[in-house]
């Protein structure tokens, strides 16, 4: 099993969110396209190009928790590390059954990475992914858990 956990230790909840495509003004490719032409004279196929990543696919958890649930489950905040099985397992039934999760993605570092230039760049890009099982929502993690301390209201 691949399981990882990402912990961001925060005061104040923060979620970065990419604003979509960009039709007017392309900061990269450096050729920049003029999105009314591009409607009607179609890329040549052959000098098309593509971005390639190769990864393996994750989930990216994100879930709101305080210090007692991150020192239960022998993590520490600010870090990357590699969990085992029965603690995912664990941690993931606690986050589904207390209704802690706030956010659940496609992730995965290469994964993000052409999300993210296609977004950007309004550019073609293609992940080739690798899963280590099949995933099942709610009942298997294979997971990176970005997890956020409950902020006092």
């Amino acid at each position: 099993m691949c399981y990882h956990a990402a912990l961001r230790y925060s005061s104040v909840s923060t979620i970065m969110k990419f604003p979509g495509k960009r039709k007017s003004k392309h900061y990269f490719p450096v050729n920049a396209r003029d999105p009314l032409l591009q409607q009607i004279q179609p890329e040549q196929e052959t000098n098309a190009s593509w971005v390639v990543g190769i990864d393996q696919t994750l989930v990216d958890i994100e879930a709101k928790v305080d210090d007692d649930f991150i020192t239960r489950y022998g993590l520490s905040a600010g870090h990357s590390l590699v969990i085992e099985d029965e603690v995912a397992e664990k941690l993931y039934q606690e986050l589904t059954r207390e209704n802690l999760i706030t956010h659940q993605f496609a992730g995965g570092t290469i994964g993000n990475t052409m999300h993210n230039y296609s977004v950007l760049a309004d550019d073609r890009s293609v992940l080739l992914g690798v899963m280590c099982s099949n995933i099942e929502i709610a009942a298997t993690l294979i997971a990176t858990c970005v997890i956020l301390p409950a902020v006092p209201t």
